[in-house]
């Protein structure tokens, strides 16, 4: 993976948890909606009280911006007598980034009906009742579980690219670092999807492992081609549950671990030479720079270890 395709990589993944994040984020504004409509009729969908102060006229659509971008389509219901009035979008603005990271919270770490209540609550003066944050809760779930569980058996892809991405998420009321582990595919078109994404665990192998595995169950084939750094876990995994598939060292991986070694003096230097390596499209050019690079690296670390250096 070069420099751009990891900056790509990055790219992809934020698109596919903002993605995610704004439908939890819909769905939880829907069904809130939905339960100060009905608090507002004092009868539910359909249901005929005595009590029962209007009717129901159907929806109206609007879009709203979020901290992880624009929420289409979003249903908001309408009464007939045209009376319903909500101050759930006021009280949204004011929670800027605090739903969105309940939302990613659960995402990360499963649907917590407290978490739900405890978002509901500050979004509405209604009381949300148990119903409702149990029906949240089971949309949440849903949506997730589609995701996760989808298939991937009607293309195939050639080539996967295995990461761990970070995120920053407030976790027990502080700020933390959470690492997500990341399946790419490349199709046979050249088009990137994420596959997969899950917490990662603190054996990375064995989360790789069977995030493949579950891969391959959800219907994966065609793998030509592993990409990721250079971890024996990760290596070990690709040969087990893709038997067949080769595997190559990240090339962005490749370089930061070379550059870790370099004098911070010659590293902008050695970068760029590195950087030429990679760029060329004829092997045998790309071995001649690559043998040249090692050494001139092997006289320059001499230079550094030798007796009249030192004196230096």
């Amino acid at each position: 993976m070069t420099p751009k395709k990891n900056d790509e990589f990055e790219h992809e993944i934020t698109l596919d948890v903002e993605a995610r994040v704004r439908q939890g984020v819909k769905a939880v504004l829907e069904e809130v909606l939905e339960e100060e409509m009905t608090q507002h009729l004092n009868a539910g969908y359909r249901e005929l009280t005595p009590t029962r102060r209007g009717e129901r006229n159907g929806y109206y659509q609007r879009n709203l911006l979020t901290p992880a971008g624009k929420i289409e389509r979003l249903e908001v219901p309408r009464d007939r007598e045209g009376e319903f009035v909500t101050e759930l979008f006021e009280r949204y603005k004011r929670m800027t980034g605090d739903v969105e990271e309940a939302i990613l919270e659960m995402y990360l770490s499963g649907i917590s009906v407290r978490k739900i209540a405890g978002v509901t609550e500050a979004l509405s003066r209604v009381k949300v009742g148990k119903d409702a944050v149990s029906r949240i809760a089971r949309r949440l779930e849903e949506q997730q579980r589609e995701w996760r569980e989808r298939a991937v058996e009607e293309k195939g892809y050639p080539y996967l690219y295995l990461d761990a991405t970070y995120l920053k998420v407030r976790w027990a009321s502080r700020v933390t670092t959470m690492a997500l582990l990341v399946c790419v595919g490349l199709d046979e078109e050249g088009f990137r999807e994420v596959l997969a994404v899950e917490v990662a665990g603190s054996e990375k192998g064995a989360a790789y492992a069977s995030m493949l595995r579950g891969l391959v169950d959800r219907g994966l084939s065609g793998v030509q081609l592993v990409v990721s750094d250079d971890h024996e876990g990760i290596k070990a995994a690709v040969f087990s549950e893709l038997p067949g598939a080769g595997w190559q060292r990240c090339v962005v991986h490749f370089e930061r671990n070379i550059l870790s070694h370099v004098p911070a003096s010659e590293m902008s230097e050695v970068a760029d030479d590195l950087k030429a390596i990679f760029k060329v499209r004829r092997e045998k050019t790309a071995r001649a720079l690559a043998e040249e690079f090692a050494e001139s690296s092997t006289a320059s670390v001499s230079r550094r270890l030798s007796p009249s250096s030192r004196r230096a």
